[in-house]
């Protein structure tokens, strides 16, 4: 039964590694919720992020203040399987199976994110805007404490 355990996990991080997929920990129970949400994306470039150059060439958030590109509300760097979410709906560490997407784990937030909507997070612009605004049926597993 262990050898089981070991080889399917070894085959499932094989198979995350080959496909370079999120490296989301899936949750070893049922889902709390089955919501209707909707789901936009969103890149690390200043027309998504809202960010710009200051006279020095830094990037600076649309307050002033410079800023570390990709850097989430969280302090981790954004990769795929990074969600934006309205922390009032959705607390921080709430992780989603999106279909389409994938798994994803709420780290970031959104100027323009506002209750049930999530904002799916990728390398490049052009599948950001290729995803463009879904209304997706997501898993929700909520944060224990």
């Amino acid at each position: 039964m262990i050898r089981r355990i070991i080889f399917w996990m070894a085959g499932t991080l094989t198979l995350l590694m080959l496909v370079r997929c999120h490296w989301v920990f899936l949750p070893l129970r049922r889902a709390d919720a089955i919501i209707i949400v909707k789901t936009t994306g969103y890149c690390a470039c200043p027309e998504c992020s809202g960010w710009k150059f200051n006279w020095l060439g830094l990037p600076v958030s649309q307050k002033g203040k410079t800023k570390v590109v990709g850097q989430t509300a969280s302090t981790r760097m954004a990769r795929p399987g990074t969600v934006a979410v309205d922390p009032k709906v959705f607390p921080p560490g709430t992780k989603f199976y999106i279909p389409g997407y994938g798994w994803g784990r709420g780290e970031d937030r959104g100027g323009g994110i506002k209750g049930k909507h999530l904002d799916l997070y990728f390398y490049q612009h052009r599948n950001a805007q290729k995803w463009g605004e879904q209304t997706k049926k997501v898993k929700v597993w909520y944060p224990r404490d």
